[in-house]
């Protein structure tokens, strides 16, 4: 039977207890544990209110706007940003039937329900991430052409182009004020996260936007149009230091003093094309001399 202790022994072994470091106090060691899962990268954490809020404004312009952040939704895209850009990811949100693999992302599990409740898409994959928009190119661009996008408004179409222009090699892509915003959640879903990849470049106006061409030295510069112009499979020096300038098929491209109308030849009885469709065309007509050189 172990002996009773007077309060005087008692205090004393409890003064050599606590003056021995090496033995934490069980609060303290589980506090500080938790505050190192929490704060480790790569860690599973439950989504926060005020995480969850930003999300939201996210969904907006005015939010991407205001917190230099958009959304990129679906496991493709997300794959796709964390193996060319895994830096501009802040932290992601996944389903809890979702299979992650995302080594050293802060990653916070939602039920399936409250994942449809926070995401504007119809049929949700169950898994986001939330990112850093990339800031534009600096320098003078490399590219032979440079593909210009005035007042493109449909998030699909511009989400369309910009994969298509990734896919044929381009590294920049520009655009006119009036565009959809490339960082909206539709037009990264229509890009497939290429827009983290290719640099993008803003101009508030066309004429703008002209000048700094002009500037960099791409002189040439062809305004598409339907049924009038030259001929986009003929025409010699269409990829060389120029610029083709493509607008929505509502309004066309803007008119630019000095500038060479270009059109696509359509054999047939259809009026147009919408303007993805015409991008690709040219943009791999582009590829096809290429191959041939």
């Amino acid at each position: 039977m172990m002996p009773r202790l007077k309060p005087q022994q008692f205090r004393r072994l409890k003064n050599k207890l606590s003056m021995n470091k090496n033995i934490p106090a069980v609060s303290e060691s589980f506090s500080e544990r938790d505050r190192e899962i929490n704060s480790a990268p790569g860690a599973v954490s439950a989504l926060t209110r005020r995480r969850e809020s930003l999300i939201r404004t996210l969904y907006t312009r005015h939010g991407r706007k205001k917190h230099g952040l958009c959304i990129c939704e679906g496991l493709r895209s997300c794959r796709d940003l964390f193996l060319s850009n895994p830096e501009l990811i802040e932290f992601m949100v996944c389903a809890d039937d979702v299979e992650a693999d995302f080594p050293g992302k802060d990653i916070c599990r939602i039920s399936r329900q409250e994942f449809k409740s926070l995401t504007a898409t119809i049929e949700a994959q169950g898994i986001m991430a939330v990112v850093r928009r990339p800031e534009p190119p600096a320098g003078l661009p490399a590219d032979p052409f440079i593909l210009v996008l005035d007042r493109v408004a449909d998030p699909g179409n511009l989400g369309t182009i910009i994969r298509t222009a990734r896919a044929v090699g381009l590294t920049e892509l520009w655009y006119t004020s009036g565009s959809a915003d490339p960082y909206s959640d539709k037009v990264i879903r229509s890009a497939m996260a290429s827009q983290f990849v290719i640099g993008l470049r803003e101009f508030s106006t066309l004429e703008e936007l002209t000048a700094a061409l002009r500037q960099a030295g791409y002189d040439r510069i062809y305004r598409t149009d339907v049924g009038t112009g030259a001929n986009c499979f003929t025409e010699e020096g269409l990829f060389t230091r120029s610029a083709i300038v493509m607008g929505s098929e509502a309004h066309g491209a803007g008119k630019i003093e000095g500038s060479t109308l270009l059109t696509i030849p359509m054999p047939g009885d259809a009026e147009s094309l919408n303007v993805a469709q015409a991008a690709t065309i040219i943009l791999f007509e582009h590829v096809r001399r290429s191959s041939s050189v």
